[in-house]
């Protein structure tokens, strides 16, 4: 019984993968994901209503198809609810807001096992209740991803030294987050914005440290890629829902209606 770090399998082979955020708490949606060929899928608990009951759902239905499922976390200071969550048999964690080397540290102390950090053994499903043996023994450090976020002006500032962490395995760019704390309101049109990508893109590369981004549409994913991004997100499942039923009912209503229709009492113009 072997544990595979299935991401990293598909950054040697293709130079990049690419996954999506399940904002929706649902496993179906993250088995279509698997169906539709994605190589990860990020199960939400920052900003979504995700349980670790429901969590362990969407994890078995990523493994049917291949998908290494992980999840990013609500909590960055909350080092044993990490553990917890590995023992479900994530693949990897995503940790929000990672500034300083010193809390790149405390990630990695609570997400390791001794002698790198402080992680307990447990009986989860991750080492499968015993079964797997080699679990418990370091290959769950080896094997696991641990990605922590960049998305403020002071995480760039430092990200040199967040890279030199022994044990961080990408650094994330929460492009809106950062864009925000920027004081960026368009985050597509800003050159100061874009700076700061490429710094960590650039501090990345040099590290040996996969950078990630979240990208906004198919064209700036492919351009993402080709600048050396690794670990690419694509789409949220409820985001992506919501433009694709928008999209669905606009296009029959213009096509039955015309130029406008009407809802109730209220007229909306295409």
């Amino acid at each position: 019984m072997e544990m595979r770090n299935l991401v990293k399998e598909k950054i040697a082979e293709k130079g990049y993968a690419i996954g999506a955020f399940v904002a929706s708490s649902s496993s179906l949606n993250t088995e279509i994901l698997g169906v539709n060929g994605f190589d990860f899928a990020m199960i939400d608990f920052e900003h979504a209503q995700t349980s670790l009951e429901t969590a362990l759902d969407m994890v078995r239905a990523a493994e049917l198809y291949g998908t290494a499922p992980y999840a990013r976390v609500y909590n960055p200071e909350d080092g044993p609810m990490m553990g917890r969550m590995l023992d479900i048999g994530l693949h990897g964690l995503m940790i929000p807001m990672v500034n300083t080397k010193a809390q790149a540290e405390f990630v990695i102390q609570n997400t390791k096992m001794p002698p790198i950090g402080i992680r307990g053994k447990g009986i989860g499903r991750g080492p499968l209740w015993g079964a797997y043996e080699n679990y418990n023994n370091g290959e769950v450090d080896e094997k696991s991803m641990v990605i922590v976020q960049c998305e403020t002006p002071e995480a760039v500032e430092n990200v040199e030294d967040i890279v030199s962490v022994e044990g961080i395995d990408c650094v994330y760019i929460g492009r809106l987050d950062l864009a925000h704390a920027m004081g960026v309101e368009d985050p597509s049109t800003s050159p100061e914005l874009e700076d700061n990508i490429q710094k960590v893109l650039k501090a990345c590369k040099e590290a040996g440290v996969i950078p990630g981004i979240f990208t906004a549409n198919a064209q700036d994913a492919i351009n993402r890629i080709e600048q050396g991004f690794q670990f690419v997100t694509v789409l949220n499942d409820l985001a992506f829902f919501r433009q694709a039923t928008k999209t669905r009912i606009d296009d029959v209503r213009k096509g039955v209606e015309g130029d406008q229709y009407q809802v109730d009492d209220a007229v909306f113009l295409k």
